[in-house]
């Protein structure tokens, strides 16, 4: 028991004493090696739970109850990079910033007050005119600087045909004006398609018998892409997802001279439930048919279907050789797999649209108690990021940036 007593105090006092292990061992056994006494004994055993207490910090205590066991022999424990907030910012493999979000903003002329947007709480269609440039300016002075326009087009204005989509003085296109007016430095996006224009609620021109018309369509997304990119758009966004269109728009850009002006493809739009609320806020839903028309209920017809993924490849394909400079997948959170997938299969930049339905969710589970809407929401935009996106576009964007602004 001495030998042993000896050995431990000997290992102890060596982490730093002053003494070393021969001194301890010549105290414990007499100078003539004498056999240890009770008294030298508890002396030893005194020394050593000193200096113990003194080179080591005393363990939290566990709650009563908790079993005791041997530690597990793991080579490897990834909690250890886990330990704190500060490992856990160092090592963090994605990051989320004001930077990547595109603010998506609702603009209408119909009076000068904003209108809310019952199914996306917190989310108006802005007046045009001061109140956009406000809002704007808000969003810019806390990090958010890209915008993406979507016009409330009055029923008057719309047409089987949707003419007014490229009307050099339509809202669209006076809102990128006095946008680019007011902040020069701003990034504006634009939307490419017909269905805010088209009385008949759809992406592209209707035929009687219910045909959503491609070729033509493209015809008309074009002339909308120029008017927009004459308006001072520093990047269109067809979302129509008619065949050939990024083509036809890249073309029709560069023989008006626009080869600055930039292309956010949608090019894995799926034809998902999760539009409703945008739908509301731009009453753009697919009209009901009349007696000598068929107009189809839905979008599945160019839209994707929700149950595709080597499908996206195709598309993939498809936008980066007819010269997008991003592309992007909508909607956002159902569709991680497909946003890694975009990511892993091409170099061009990737954007995600966390949609309306996606918003209105959380808005609704947070209002209810249900979710912590900052916690819920910020995961969310860094689940994107995550997943590969290099750009969101978010209903949270102000917010977020606020939220972003009060951490630092």
């Amino acid at each position: 028991a001495c030998r042993h007593l000896r050995q431990y105090t000997s290992r102890t006092m060596m982490l730093g004493g002053k003494q070393s292990s021969q001194s301890v061992g010549n105290r414990g056994t007499g100078a003539k090696g004498r056999p240890c006494t009770a008294i030298r004994v508890a002396e030893l055993e005194r020394t050593a739970e000193q200096h113990a207490s003194s080179v080591s910090r005393p363990r939290p205590a566990a709650p009563q109850g908790t079993p005791v066991v041997l530690p597990q022999d793991l080579p490897s424990r990834p909690r250890r990079n886990r330990r704190s907030e500060t490992f856990r910012s160092a090592m963090r493999e994605s990051s989320l910033s004001p930077a990547n979000l595109i603010m998506p903003i609702f603009v209408h002329e119909e009076s000068n007050a904003n209108q809310p947007i019952a199914s996306m709480p917190g989310i108006n269609r802005l007046s045009y005119g001061k109140n956009v440039l406000d809002y704007v300016a808000e969003a810019r002075s806390f990090g958010v600087n890209q915008v993406v326009i979507f016009p409330k087009t009055p029923e008057h204005l719309k047409t089987s045909t949707a003419e007014e989509a490229f009307n050099k003085n339509g809202l669209s296109q006076r809102t990128i004006r006095s946008l680019k007016d007011a902040f020069p430095d701003l990034e504006v996006y634009t939307d490419i398609a017909l269905d805010p224009y088209n009385s008949d609620g759809h992406d592209g021109i209707v035929r009687d018998d219910g045909v959503i018309m491609n070729d033509e369509t493209v015809e008309y997304l074009c002339r909308q892409a120029v008017s927009q990119a004459e308006a001072g758009a520093d990047c269109v966004s067809p979302s129509d997802m008619m065949d050939g269109r990024v083509g036809a728009i890249r073309r029709a850009l560069d023989r008006e001279g626009h080869t600055h002006v930039s292309i956010m493809a949608y090019t894995a739009k799926y034809a998902s439930a999760f539009y409703g609320p945008f739908r509301d806020a731009l009453a753009s839903a697919p009209k009901a048919g009349q007696a000598h028309r068929i107009i189809p209920p839905n979008k599945k017809a160019y839209q994707m279907d929700p149950g595709n993924f080597r499908e996206a490849l195709r598309e993939i394909r498809a936008d980066e050789a007819e010269g997008a400079d991003i592309m992007m997948v909508k909607p956002g959170m159902p569709y991680l797999d497909v946003v890694r997938f975009m990511r892993d299969n091409s170099t061009l930049p990737v954007a995600v649209y966390h949609v309306s339905g996606e918003y209105a969710m959380l808005k609704a589970a947070a209002e209810r108690g249900w979710l912590n809407e900052k916690e819920a929401a910020m995961e969310s935009l860094q689940c994107f990021r995550r997943a590969g996106a290099d750009l969101i576009l978010t209903y949270y964007s102000m917010q977020a940036a606020k939220w972003m602004a009060a951490e630092k």
